[in-house]
């Protein structure tokens, strides 16, 4: 008895990680094959197998079921190592709640289909890379995301008209693509007040369907596309909007006759469309705008409302319009 007693005491002194690891075995198996699919980047240099995988760098076990439920690679270097596409392995994972690859300009390829297993996720943060392909119409299988940020790739096609379907997502964030087509309908479809959308920076063309007027996200932003249309439906003084910006496109719809949620609204971008009417007065209510412009839309007239925020900003918030009034010249009789 005291032989074995001092044998275990050894094992103790000789091997405590091994005895005292919380990392799964099956997780390990996994993180280790994604490590190899990658060919070994420096970046994931932390993760030896010899330890404890809940150690490693970019990943984090939950504290309860010691299961890989972050994974997280990410450099702030540009000339990083890491190359190749995202490893099947990734699917590996079952407990993964957030997925993030950041900054990985020679990470290429689709978004890897095995992600579609994941089915605990709630994060999918895939930014500054060189993926491309479409944007998955499996993400709609992920009951439980909450944020889709696809932002500053190379990916391609339409937005799927299934992502409705996610009954938990508060910002979907595919800007700064090479997107093309319209904007599904059916996204009005989702369960209100709707996600954040942020589609700006992409080639999107077609009119803004009038199902996302029943929404109410806080953050709008289709900027840097090719929509054409009214717009009108996006503006309610009922709604919890603060950011709207749907600068540089060609859409057509008459401003006078708006109404803005006067607390919550801070940015406003209008610029380089084809809008037309007056400065609705309404938006003298707005009490916290911090940001402005209509510049560049030709066929806006009349006087600039003499109150509110309105004269805060310069004139090139008013620029190439044929409005007149502070802080662009005083209007003549012909106004």
């Amino acid at each position: 008895m005291g032989r074995t007693l001092m044998l275990g005491v050894w094992l103790l002194v000789l091997f405590p990680v091994a005895l005292s690891e919380r990392c799964h075995p099956d997780d390990k198996k996994a993180l280790l094959q994604l490590k190899k699919e990658l060919k070994n980047p420096y970046i994931l240099a932390s993760w030896n197998p010899n330890e404890d995988c809940c150690e490693w760098y970019c990943v984090k076990c939950d504290e309860k079921t010691n299961r890989i439920y972050v994974l997280d690679i990410s450099s702030s270097v540009p000339e990083t190592n890491l190359s190749g596409q995202i490893p099947p392995s990734v699917g590996d994972l079952p407990y993964l709640e957030y997925l993030t690859f950041h900054k990985l300009p020679h990470l290429v390829g689709p978004i890897q289909p095995t992600i579609a297993k994941l089915t605990k996720l709630k994060s999918i943060f895939i930014t500054y890379t060189g993926i491309s392909g479409p944007v998955p119409h499996f993400l709609a299988q992920l009951k439980n995301l909450e944020l889709i940020k696809l932002s500053f790739n190379s990916l391609s096609g339409t937005i799927p008209g299934s992502l409705y379907q996610l009954p938990n997502l508060t910002s979907l964030q595919l800007d700064r693509n090479h997107l093309t087509g319209p904007i599904p309908g059916s996204l009005g479809s989702f369960k209100k007040p709707g996600p954040d959308l942020i589609l700006s920076h992409n080639n999107l063309s077609g009119p803004i369907p009038a199902s996302l007027g029943k929404l109410d996200p806080e953050r709008i932003d289709l900027s840097r596309n090719k929509l054409e249309g009214d717009a009108s439906i996006l503006f309610g003084s009922n709604k919890r909007t603060q950011i709207l910006d749907l600068s540089r496109n060609m859409l057509e719809f008459d401003f006078s006759p708006l109404k803005f949620p006067s607390k919550s609204l801070i940015w406003l971008d209008l610029n380089h469309n084809n809008i037309y009417g007056t400065i609705p007065v309404a938006l003298t209510k707005v009490e916290n705008l911090q940001h402005f412009n209509v510049s560049y839309n030709h066929r806006l007239t009349g006087k600039i409302p003499q109150a509110g925020q309105l004269q805060r900003f310069d004139k090139y918030s008013y620029f190439h319009t044929k409005l007149c009034g502070s802080p662009l010249p005083p209007c003549n009789n012909n106004h």
